[in-house]
């Protein structure tokens, strides 16, 4: 059985500190609330017995051995997020080690908050049935594709961005793409008080690539993006853990 520790707290990193306080502060909330581990517990996703958050976390080989058990567990979170976002949060604080791993990789200009919008994004539309084994690493990698490498390739006139993410996939009849899962999660939003102006800002992100993109078509800041873009994503969360 793996050692249930508490994760450490991930480096606070040039350009993504308050960023990584606040997700530090959100996470501090959520993991020993009563209600909240009640919830957690409902999913069904282990048969271990788990105080907190943190040790759920554990159990989805957060900073311990990385075992078929373990990414079996993510795996079962992964699907949970469909109908609870707040299984989608812990999946995403699982991740934050990869993620931050990326942003030291590429360094100091290295965007956090870009990882993160498209982390969220690829735990979202992952599909376990279809990429069951090695689900962290997959993610991560999903993560830092949309984030970084298919803007590249879509400002790129010469040639037609294919998800590499595709590479390792068996090909099968699917009656929902990535794009369609993500509009029916945006309808949800909305009906649960997400604003159209804040929706529209998640699907001017896709379609454009990067909020530098979304600044010149709209002919604002960057800046001014990104701020809106972080109240969205903290909206999203909050109406995740409003039953909370």
């Amino acid at each position: 059985m793996p050692d249930l520790h508490r994760p450490h707290r991930h480096k606070r990193l040039s350009g993504g500190r308050c960023l990584s306080a606040r997700l530090d502060r959100e996470w501090e909330l959520l993991r020993s609330r009563n209600r909240v581990v009640a919830r957690a517990r409902s999913w069904r996703v282990t048969d271990r017995v788990f105080a907190d958050l943190d040790e759920l976390l554990a159990l989805a080989g957060h900073r311990t051995e990385r075992t078929a058990e373990a990414n079996a567990v993510l795996g079962r979170l992964v699907d949970a997020g469909r109908v609870d976002q707040l299984a989608s949060r812990v999946v995403l604080q699982r991740l934050l080690p990869g993620l931050l791993a990326i942003v030291r990789r590429r360094g100091p200009e290295g965007e956090l908050e870009e990882l993160i919008g498209a982390a969220w994004l690829a735990i979202r539309t992952y599909r376990t049935d279809r990429r069951p084994q090695r689900i962290a690493a997959n993610l991560v990698r999903d993560a830092a594709y949309i984030a970084f490498t298919a803007p590249r390739r879509r400002r790129s006139a010469s040639e037609v961005a294919i998800d590499p993410r595709r590479f390792d996939e068996t090909p099968a009849d699917e009656s929902m793409n990535a794009f369609e899962e993500l509009a029916m999660l945006l309808a949800a939003a909305r009906g649960a008080g997400l604003p159209d102006e804040d929706a529209d800002l998640v699907r001017h992100l896709v379609r454009a690539g990067s909020p530098a993109a979304v600044a010149a078509e709209w002919n604002v800041t960057t800046r001014t993006v990104r701020n809106r873009r972080d109240r969205v994503t903290a909206r999203l969360r909050e109406l995740a853990l409003a039953a909370a």
